[in-house]
């Protein structure tokens, strides 16, 4: 039961750390330089005060004994003495070849220039002052290393905690493997049905009725459109093998089948009234309804908001395995005549404008009058066409769908054990 995140607190701390060593040498250095400095000024006065008396007449001798007097300090690396023509009198200094900063003073006598004095004093290297440093930046990284120790044991999950988790997540891993037994299963179902359809096709001639374009264009304006597609800006779909994306979907299709049902039970709907026009691949999903249905809009709209929240366990679940997922978005749409776009083609357009975990909707005024009591809507932002500024943002519904929408998550993957409660409720 290790501490969550324990790599990136360690990074944490070793920047702090790096930090912590920079700060001190920076300001190691500027205390050198302001000591060296003071050192410098005093120095030079202390010497040509000390050699003014040699230097007219010039006494090479007495200066040299001088300046070897002011090189034994072990902060100086070099010492000049130069009569008023710049002619050097006398030299010291054990470490002329270092580089330092230089002090340079006049000395005067009666206003008279008789002599220069310059003392170089001795610049530490970054090396140096780290060695000198030392104990500060031991004790700097003991201090780190004890803050690290403290939050191994500090951030611990408890047991309980730990033995919670491990108990959801094989939870969550064998409804999830339930789910996918059950989707092989529906298929094999579905396929037996088309089968049975198809023979009763064949069966029952019925005289095709064509529509006139007035019906047509009726049907249109109360077609209702949901539209659900992948958030990929990674394009993470174009990388994977079909042998993984593939069984994903179909877990995907599983779930949204799952929420038709009990959507359309729920709102006392024939769930064969809503039709799935695309099943879940690269592109998403795309079912279709019409609003002469009753209760048809709340139904297809609960649809969108139960996958979604079926979608983010299963996002959660696949990322903590290490396992290909992504997150979804849905739009529900009627057509838009304005831009010549059917139910379904301005439900997928508005769905491309949204991120992850987002839903909208571009419904008439009618249609907005039945679902306004019961969604939170905010205008879409920065709109860029006509279907867009008559959009809306869903950013929350009230307490009832919400709750409906978290039975109807919690019998789908709980199966049915949840099942009585919520045919209670």
């Amino acid at each position: 039961m290790n501490a969550p995140r324990q790599g990136l607190f360690a990074s944490l701390l070793i920047v702090s750390f790096a930090l912590h060593t920079f700060l001190l040498v920076i300001a190691t250095t500027h205390q050198l330089n302001e000591n060296r400095a003071s050192q410098g000024q005093l120095m030079t006065s202390q010497l040509v005060a000390d050699s003014l008396a040699e230097l007219e007449p010039a006494n090479t001798v007495s200066l040299a004994l001088v300046a070897n007097r002011y090189a034994t300090n072990p902060s100086v690396a070099s010492i000049r003495i130069l009569n008023a023509n710049q002619q050097v009198l006398a030299t010291s200094g054990m470490a002329k070849t270092r580089q330092g900063e230089v002090f340079v003073r006049d000395a005067l006598q009666n206003e008279k220039k008789v002599g220069t004095v310059e003392i170089t004093l001795i610049q530490p290297s970054i090396g140096e002052i780290l060695r000198t440093q030392w104990l500060a930046i031991f004790a700097s990284l003991f201090i780190h290393f004890l803050i690290w120790l403290a939050y191994r044991v500090i951030a611990r999950p408890t047991r309980s905690e730990y033995l919670a988790r491990i108990n959801q997540e094989n939870h969550l891993k064998h409804e999830i493997q339930r789910l996918t037994q059950a989707l092989a299963l529906e298929k094999q179902n579905t396929i037996t049905l088309v089968a049975q359809a198809q023979q009763q096709t064949k069966a029952q001639s019925k005289p095709r009725v064509e529509k006139s374009p007035i019906d047509q264009s009726q049907v249109n304006d109360q077609a209702l459109a949901l539209n659900i597609q992948f958030y990929d800006p990674k394009q993470l779909l174009n990388s994977v093998n079909q042998s993984v994306s593939v069984p994903y979907f179909k877990l995907c299709q599983l779930f949204l089948d799952k929420s038709i049902y009990l959507c359309a039970k729920h709102y006392q709907i024939d769930a064969a009234h809503i039709s799935v026009v695309q099943e879940f691949n690269a592109e998403g999903a795309t079912l279709s309804t019409t609003a002469e249905q009753p209760h048809a809009l709340e139904c297809l709209m609960m649809v969108g908001a139960v996958f979604q929240l079926l979608a983010e366990v299963l996002y959660k679940r696949y990322r903590e395995d290490k396992r290909f997922a992504l997150q979804t978005r849905g739009a529900v749409a009627s057509a838009v005549d304005a831009m010549q776009l059917d139910a379904i083609e301005a439900a997928k357009r508005l769905t491309q404008h949204l991120h992850a975990k987002e839903a909208a909707l571009h419904l008439n005024h009618e249609q907005l009058k039945t679902v306004q009591h019961s969604y939170e809507l905010v205008a879409m932002p920065n709109p860029s066409n006509i279907m867009t500024r008559h959009a809306f943002m869903i950013n929350g519904m009230n307490e009832q769908c919400a709750t409906v929408a978290q039975m109807l998550r919690t019998e789908i993957l709980m199966g049915k054990k949840a099942k009585a409660s919520i045919d209670e409720s």
